[in-house]
């Protein structure tokens, strides 16, 4: 694994915010930063999955007509559903 140093800047306030929060979990800000950066690139991931997934959705879409009871019996078609 490659670590590259990055240079992050903050408010003093921000920065003492960010202490605190170390402080509180017993650990230390480049933890704290690294658990936060970690978790945001997960979501990011997540949400860039379900972009795709709505992209092919919406190909499907234009290539035929929609059945007239969609809203109503939306559990059937998108989980096959009685």
């Amino acid at each position: 694994m490659t670590v590259v140093p990055l240079q992050l800047k903050l408010s003093d306030d921000k920065l003492q915010l960010l202490a605190d929060v170390a402080r509180a979990r017993q650990s230390n800000i480049d933890s704290v930063l690294e658990a936060i950066v970690l978790e945001w690139l997960d979501r990011e991931a997540r949400l860039r999955r379900a972009r795709q997934t709505l992209v092919q959705f919406s190909r499907g879409i234009g290539n035929s007509q929609p059945p007239h009871d969609a809203a109503r019996r939306h559990d059937a078609y998108l989980y096959g559903k009685a």
